[in-house]
């Protein structure tokens, strides 16, 4: 009998090494205000409610140790490769904030951001925090949830994985999220590119009035109002392509 049920552990203990390692990286369950023991105690009644729902996988070459080992370590690559997909477009969202907060000139005070430990800028942090929240509301967390039980149910643990596949989906995925950055910071960065123009073209027209001097107020003003206006539509876009980073694999 105790033999009969070493393979369906050792098939549960995979689903739980999957778990675990999605929750560590993935956006919202990575969050660094959340303890990683909340983060481990928390996947384990996930790791239930999907290997129940996806049949109970067992592993069958379980009395292996060199078969076992590449099972971990697949399950590991496997889910921080797809939570990974999900965070950096989350973190597109705070390099586009750090981009456009040194063009307006508000990226002199910098600070410690509680959510990703490191220094960062107000804007930086102030999108990246809008994007988390939009996500939450969009239910990032629901289709994290769901792809670890399709990603069972398809691949049940044991299976063969390329690793050179997941790792080029992860390259993929990280240039994407740099392009997206690009495309998040490209309008408030043409509108302080304008305002510059706009003050150069006036002072060259009218040197007397010597309107150089304000240049950083033009900046400060031009970057921060566009960056009211393209706020929201930019949060809603990185929620999207987070989603779209599990319901897409």
């Amino acid at each position: 009998m105790l033999t009969a049920m070493q393979p369906l552990a050792i098939g549960f203990f995979l689903v739980l090494v999957r778990c675990t390692s999605l929750f560590m990286v993935a956006p919202i369950f990575a969050a660094r205000g959340v303890p990683s023991l909340v983060r481990m105690g928390f996947s384990v009644p996930v790791t239930v409610a999907v290997f129940m729902g996806a049949g109970a996988p067992s592993f069958a070459a379980w009395q292996q140790p060199s078969a076992l080992i590449s099972a971990v370590a697949m399950e590991v690559i496997v889910g921080v490769g797809a939570g990974l997909a999900a965070r950096f477009a989350i973190e597109a969202a705070l390099a586009a904030g750090s981009a456009i907060s040194l063009a307006a000139g508000v990226s002199f005070g910098s600070m410690i951001d509680p959510i990703h430990g490191a220094e960062s800028t107000s804007l930086g942090d102030l999108l990246s925090f809008l994007a988390m929240l939009v996500a939450l509301a969009n239910g990032l967390h629901r289709e994290a949830i769901m792809w670890l039980c399709r990603s069972v149910r398809e691949t049940p643990p044991g299976s063969d994985f390329s690793v050179a596949t997941i790792a080029t989906r992860v390259v993929s995925d990280g240039a994407a999220a740099m392009a997206l950055s690009v495309r998040l910071a490209f309008p408030v960065l043409a509108a302080v590119t304008l305002g510059h123009l706009g003050l150069g073209l006036i002072n060259r027209a009218a040197p007397q009035f010597n309107l150089s001097n304000i240049g950083f107020t033009v900046a400060l003003v031009a970057g921060c109002g566009a960056f009211y206006l393209v706020a929201p539509a930019a949060a809603a876009l990185v929620a999207q392509e987070a989603r779209t980073a599990f319901a897409g694999r």
